[in-house]
C-alpha cells in the first residue's frame, strides 16, 4: 500500500487473489466450528428481554444447518429474500447464518420502522417472508404483519423468533434436503442506508466483500482468538450484523451482543464477561459514565473501546480513555462497503485515533474536488471508495444504476482530508457544507468547537436557507443547564473563540435529538423542524 505522489490526496492498494475471503458465510462458520467446535462463538448473559445462551461454534453451525434445510423444506428457494425484523435476538445471528447455508438473501429491518417503511422495504426486494421478534417494545410484531402482509404480494411466510424458528429447527433435524451450492461472489445482504439525509437505498452485498471486510477490522484491531467483545451495534446495521459477528467468526472471537442498550446492563457485562473489547458509537460510552455508581465496577479486562458512527471529538474520547482506563480508537465506515472503510493503527498516537484514520488493507482511497481531480494532501474533497467491501451496488435507484462510478470508484457522500501518511479525517457530509456568502462552512469542524465548551453535552450543526447569504449556520445541542442558561451564552462563547462567520446564527437547546438506531443524529429531521418553525420556505 501507498500514496503513487506524496503530495495528493490518494491511497492505492489491492489485495491478491490469496487474501481475499473467497468463502460464503455457511463456509466461514462451519470452518470455525471445524477448528474449535467447543470455543464460545455467541454469549447473551443476564439481558432483560431474551434467555440466557452460551453457544459453541459447533452449537451455532449445527443450529444454522438444521435451520437452513427447514426453510428448504417448506418452499424456500435459492435466491429468495427474507426480511428479519426485531432487536438483537440471539436468532437473529442464528437466521443470518442458515440463511446463507440454504442460499438465500437476508434484507436486515430496522426495529423502529412503521407501516409503510416495512411495506416499502419487503415490496423493494420481494421478500418471501419474514422473520421477527415477538414484539419490539409495546408493538406486537404478528399484528402488524397480519395487518400489512396484503399489500406485499410476495410475502408468503412469517416465522417468529421464539416459537417459529425453534420448531422449524426441529423439523429441520431429520430433513434429507441438500444445501445448495453457494458463490462467495452471489448477493447474500441487503441493508437500506440508514437515512440521515433521506430516502434509504437498497446497498446489495456478497458473502465475499462482507466476510473480507470485517476480518480486516478485527485484524486491524488486533482481535484475535478467544477475545471477548461486547458490541452494542443493532444487527440491523452494518456494524452489528457484518463487522462485528462476522468478524468475531473470522478471528475466532467471542461475540457478546447487546440485545437492547441499557448503560447499567452493559457495565454488568462488561465486569462479569471480562470483556476485553467493547464496539459502538460514542453515545452509548457517555451513557455508562453517566451511571451514578460506574467507579464500582471492575472493568479491568477491558483493553480497548472502538468507537463508530460519528466522528467524535479527540478531547471526548481522552475522557472516554481516562474513564474506562482503556484504548481508545476511532473507526469510519460505511454500509456500501460493508462495514470498516478505514481506522487508526493501535499503536498511534491519541490524535490519529480520533480520526477516520488508514484504509484497510486491499482498501484504495482518494480525495476529490468536483472536477473528480485528487486534490493535494490537507485539502477537503470528496471521499472515493475502491476495494473489497465494496456493495455490488443498489438495487433500488430510478435510473437503474449502481451508485458506482464506471471507473469503479465509489462517491461516498462523505468530505474528508487526506495527510502526507494517508491518515484519512472526515470533515462533514458533502451535502452536509454549508455555503455562506461564497465561505465553506463544514458542521463538524463547529460541531468540534462547541464541545468544548463544559456545558455541552450534544450538538447538531446544519444549515438553514437565508435570502441574503444562502445559507445561514444553526447549532442544536443536548446542554447542561447548571453549566449554560441560555443560547446567547454560547453564542458569546462562540465569538471568543472562532471566527465571526463561523459563529451560529442560530442556536437553539433541545432535550434530545432525533436519532437513527445507531447513534446518528438526523440533522435532515432538524433541519425540516427548524425551516418550518422559522417559517424560512
Amino acid at each position: 500500500m501507498a500514496k503513487p505522489d506524496k503530495n495528493l490526496s490518494e491511497w492505492i492498494d489491492e489485495l491478491d487473489d490469496s487474501e481475499l475471503m473467497a468463502i460464503t458465510l455457511g463456509e466461514l462458520i462451519e470452518t470455525r466450528a471445524a477448528e474449535s467446535p467447543d470455543t464460545e462463538a455467541l454469549v447473551y448473559s443476564n439481558q432483560p428481554g431474551v434467555d440466557d445462551i452460551r453457544w459453541t461454534y459447533k452449537d451455532l453451525n449445527e443450529m444454522s444447518t438444521n435451520l437452513a434445510k427447514a426453510f428448504l423444506d417448506v418452499g424456500f428457494k435459492p435466491g429468495d429474500t427474507v426480511g428479519v425484523w426485531g432487536p438483537n435476538h440471539p436468532e437473529w445471528i442464528l437466521s443470518e447464518y442458515a440463511l446463507a447455508k440454504a442460499g438465500l438473501r437476508i434484507v436486515t429491518l430496522n426495529p423502529l420502522y412503521k407501516d409503510q417503511e416495512l411495506i416499502f422495504a419487503l415490496n423493494t426486494v420481494s421478500a418471501v417472508a419474514i422473520l421477527h421478534a415477538e414484539a419490539i417494545g409495546e408493538i406486537k410484531c404478528l399484528d402488524v404483519i397480519n395487518k400489512i402482509k396484503n399489500e406485499i404480494p410476495s410475502l408468503k411466510h412469517n416465522y417468529s423468533f421464539d416459537d417459529g424458528l425453534k420448531n422449524l429447527i426441529k423439523e429441520g433435524r431429520c430433513s434429507n434436503s441438500l444445501l445448495p451450492s453457494v458463490d462467495p461472489n452471489d448477493i447474500f445482504m441487503i441493508q437500506y442506508t440508514s437515512g440521515t439525509t433521506g430516502v434509504p437505498k437498497a446497498a446489495q452485498m456478497t458473502h465475499q466483500s462482507l466476510i473480507t471486510s470485517s476480518k480486516n477490522s478485527h485484524v486491524r484491531w488486533n482481535i484475535t482468538v478467544n477475545q471477548r467483545v461486547c458490541h452494542g451495534f443493532p444487527l440491523f446495521h452494518i456494524g452489528g450484523s457484518a463487522c462485528m459477528t462476522l468478524g468475531a467468526a473470522a478471528t475466532g472471537a467471542v461475540s457478546l451482543p447487546l440485545y437492547i442498550f441499557k448503560p447499567d446492563v452493559t457495565l454488568d457485562i462488561l465486569q462479569n464477561e471480562k470483556c476485553s473489547v467493547f464496539i459502538g458509537a460514542p453515545v452509548l460510552l457517555t451513557a455508562m459514565l453517566e451511571v451514578p455508581n460506574f467507579k464500582e465496577y471492575d472493568l479491568s479486562a477491558l483493553k480497548c473501546l472502538i468507537v463508530g458512527g460519528s466522528n467524535p471529538p479527540l478531547e471526548l474520547l481522552k475522557k472516554f480513555s481516562d474513564e474506562f482506563d482503556a484504548d481508545v480508537i476511532n473507526g469510519y465506515g460505511m454500509t456500501e462497503t460493508c462495514g470498516l472503510t478505514s481506522t487508526a493503527l493501535p499503536n498511534d498516537p491519541p490524535e490519529l485515533k480520533a480520526i477516520a484514520g488508514l484504509a484497510l488493507p486491499g482498501v484504495s482511497l482518494r480525495v476529490v474536488n468536483k472536477n473528480n481531480e485528487v486534490v493535494k494532501n490537507d485539502t477537503p474533497g470528496e471521499l472515493l471508495y475502491k476495494g473489497p467491501g465494496l456493495m455490488k451496488g443498489y438495487g433500488n435507484l430510478p435510473d437503474g444504476s449502481s451508485g458506482i462510478n464506471p471507473d469503479g470508484w465509489f462517491p461516498t457522500g462523505d468530505l474528508a482530508t487526506m495527510n502526507e501518511d494517508g491518515y484519512i479525517n472526515i470533515v462533514g457530509r458533502a451535502k452536509e457544507m454549508i455555503i455562506r456568502g461564497g465561505e465553506n462552512l463544514y458542521p463538524i469542524e463547529i460541531e468540534n468547537y462547541l464541545l468544548e465548551h463544559p456545558g455541552v453535552l450534544e450538538v447538531a450543526v446544519f444549515g438553514l436557507p437565508d435570502k441574503k447569504y444562502d445559507e445561514e449556520c444553526c447549532a442544536v445541542a443536548r446542554v447542561d443547564l447548571t453549566k449554560i442558561n441560555n443560547p446567547d451564552e454560547l453564542r458569546d462563547w462562540c465569538k471568543e473563540r472562532i471566527s465571526r462567520w463561523k459563529v451560529p446564527r442560530y442556536i437553539f437547546f433541545i432535550d434530545s435529538f432525533p436519532v437513527t438506531p445507531s447513534g446518528k443524529i438526523q440533522k435532515y429531521k432538524l433541519q425540516e423542524q427548524y425551516i418550518q418553525d422559522l417559517n424560512l420556505n
